[in-house]
């Protein structure tokens, strides 16, 4: 069920794309980089004893290391994106299943998207008048789905 408050946000958005360009963020795992991270960071105090290695998983970085993940949305909000995008590319079971952490992705994706909320909020409340959005991201997965492991022999 859509909220008032969601149907006013979609009409906003609608009559913004019919008067100008509205921008998109960028990146996050390019920016994410900047950092140079290392397996302490995407571990943080809760995933200290996780049995396998975490450093590459991204998203999770919106459970150990918030701060990064909303320092890079407020970066982009300042560049002028009117959009940012949760920090969610591989917050899928299939995408966390390589790090052995597929029973977090709800509250991995709701984490991010409370990040990327709390950036436009901020924003917004330093510049009246100036509307910022949040849209769920998601990539590709890292499995495939094809009946063969050989493109050439399907």
């Amino acid at each position: 069920m859509t909220t008032k408050r969601e149907s006013e946000s979609g009409l906003l958005l609608r009559r913004m794309l019919g008067e100008r360009i509205v921008f998109l963020d960028g990146a996050m795992g390019t920016m994410i980089q900047q950092y140079k991270l290392e397996e302490p960071d995407f571990r943080g105090n809760r995933f200290t004893q996780h049995p396998r290695d975490l450093k590459g998983n991204n998203d999770l970085l919106s459970l150990t290391r918030p701060d990064v993940v909303k320092e890079i949305h407020l970066q982009y909000l300042a560049a002028g994106a009117d959009i940012i995008e949760t920090n969610t590319f591989s917050g899928t079971q299939i995408g966390q299943a390589d790090y052995g952490l597929e029973e977090i992705v709800f509250e991995l994706n709701r984490k991010s998207a409370e990040i990327a909320k709390e950036a436009c909020l901020e924003v917004m409340s330093r510049e009246p008048g100036r509307v910022c959005f949040v849209a769920g991201a998601m990539g590709p997965t890292n499995r495939t789905c094809s009946l063969s492991p050989n493109v050439n022999d399907p």
